[in-house]
Order: structure tokens, then C-alpha cells, then sequence
């Protein structure tokens, strides 16, 4: 009988998961809606992944690509993470839909010789189309420009989104600066409406004309994502050069 690996939550599963990948590899939990996405570092290749201690439809269909996706970004494979042993017999319908079902073990019997997981990710020197089915989407996610600080497969994450990111930009100008100016919110992307008209008081007037400050209620964008914060902050002198300060 196929021994049956035994994780508690699809965040230690996860965790595990990411602690032995291997060289080359960069794992970047909760973007985009995917529990991890994998990237290759020689050349960009993704994988999105979905996690669960048990394989059903529910994780299926979330890893699944839906029609409206045909014409987005998206990785290049899609895969599912169970737990060793948890495979049943809808990995017959993951294998129609493409997806790839990732086993993880708890504890390998050798673990100088057995892997942490089956099968091994794909190698772009030795091409395997049995495993890791490519998609070929129209273009691969955009990812972060730093990795975010937040744990895979826990119910209701919090994440780290390109949204949040542009608006912990904004925190640190306005620490840095104790203004910003309409344009900075159009160089971010952002919209001036929401932080300045929403009512919300999230920021007022300064004290010249064009000038903006944060306001009582301007939200805690430190909250939760204290590393990836302070990360940014080192990285100031570099992407506030692409900003009219």
C-alpha cells in the first residue's frame, strides 16, 4: 500500500513544497489568485499552482483554465499540490485538462536519494511532454518586483497585489517627501479619485497649491507586509528615478 503523506493544513504542505525546490526556482506564494506561482529563473518559465489536501472538483476548476483566460496572461503549465498518496481517479481528468498533479511527501524514506516531490519540475534541457503540458498563453503573469512575504495555501490570504504595491509606493513618497502631486498617482497608476474624493479621508491639501498629504484615515499599508515594505524602501533610489518628484 503507497504510503499516504500527513500534513495538517495546505499551508504546511506548501511550505514544505517551497523549502525543496530546487536550484534556478523562485516561488512567489499567493500572486495573481494562484496559492504559488513558480518561475524559472534561466528564462521566466511559470507554473501556477493550486493546493489541496484532498484532489476534488473544487481545486480542479480553480486551477483549470476557464475561456475568458484564453486571450490573458497566464503561466505556462497549470498544476495542483496534494499530499503523497492522495492521488484518485480524478487525475485522469486532470490529465484531459492538462493540469499537472504535484505530490508532496511529509518525509521521504531516503531523504539523501528520494525526492520531496513527484514528478520533478521541468527541465528545459531535457523536454518532457508527458508532464508539465504547456498552455501557451498569449503572454506569461507580470510578477512583482519583489517577492512577497506572505504564506501559501492559508483559507482567506492576505496578498500581496500589483495594487498594493503601487500604494505602499505611495506611503513611502508621502513619508519620505510629506507631499505628493496629482501626476504621481497617473506615474503609479493609481487612481487620485479614491484617495483623495472617496470621503474617506485618506489624504488633504498641503500647504502649496497641487500638493497632497496624508490625511487621518490614510490606510496602514505596513500592516501585514512589513518585509516587503521595508524591502521597498531600500529600493527607493531605484524605482522613485521612474517618478516627477
Amino acid at each position: 500500500m503507497k504510503r499516504k503523506a500527513n500534513f495538517k493544513t495546505e499551508h504546511e504542505m506548501c511550505a514544505v513544497f517551497q523549502k525543496n525546490l530546487p536550484e534556478g526556482w523562485t516561488a512567489y506564494p499567493e500572486w495573481n489568485n494562484w496559492d504559488i506561482v513558480l518561475v524559472r529563473n534561466c528564462d521566466g518559465f511559470q507554473i501556477g499552482i493550486e493546493a489541496k489536501l484532498r484532489l476534488n472538483a473544487k481545486v480542479i476548476t480553480q486551477a483549470a483554465e476557464r475561456a475568458y483566460e484564453v486571450t490573458k496572461p497566464g503561466p505556462d503549465c497549470r498544476a495542483i499540490l496534494i499530499p503523497e498518496g492522495y492521488r484518485n481517479d480524478l487525475s485522469y481528468i486532470c490529465g484531459l485538462l492538462n493540469l499537472q498533479v504535484i505530490e508532496v511527501s511529509d518525509e521521504p524514506r531516503n531523504a539523501k536519494y528520494d525526492p520531496w516531490f513527484r514528478p520533478e519540475l521541468p527541465n528545459p534541457k531535457r523536454r518532457n511532454f508527458s508532464k508539465f503540458p504547456e498552455f501557451y498563453p498569449v503572454a506569461r503573469m507580470p510578477l512583482p518586483e519583489i517577492i512577497p512575504t506572505v504564506d501559501a495555501g492559508k483559507p482567506c490570504p492576505t496578498r500581496l497585489t500589483e495594487w498594493k504595491v503601487k500604494a505602499i509606493k505611495l506611503s513611502i513618497l508621502l513619508e519620505k517627501n510629506g507631499f505628493v502631486t496629482r501626476r504621481v498617482f497617473d506615474e503609479l497608476s493609481l487612481s487620485a479619485t479614491l484617495f483623495i474624493y472617496s470621503g474617506k479621508e485618506w489624504m488633504r491639501r498641503g500647504r502649496s497649491k497641487g500638493q497632497w498629504r496624508a490625511g487621518p484615515n490614510f490606510p496602514n499599508f505596513r500592516d501585514g507586509f512589513e518585509a516587503n515594505y521595508a524591502e521597498l524602501e531600500q529600493l527607493f533610489p531605484e524605482w522613485s528615478q521612474q517618478l516627477s518628484l
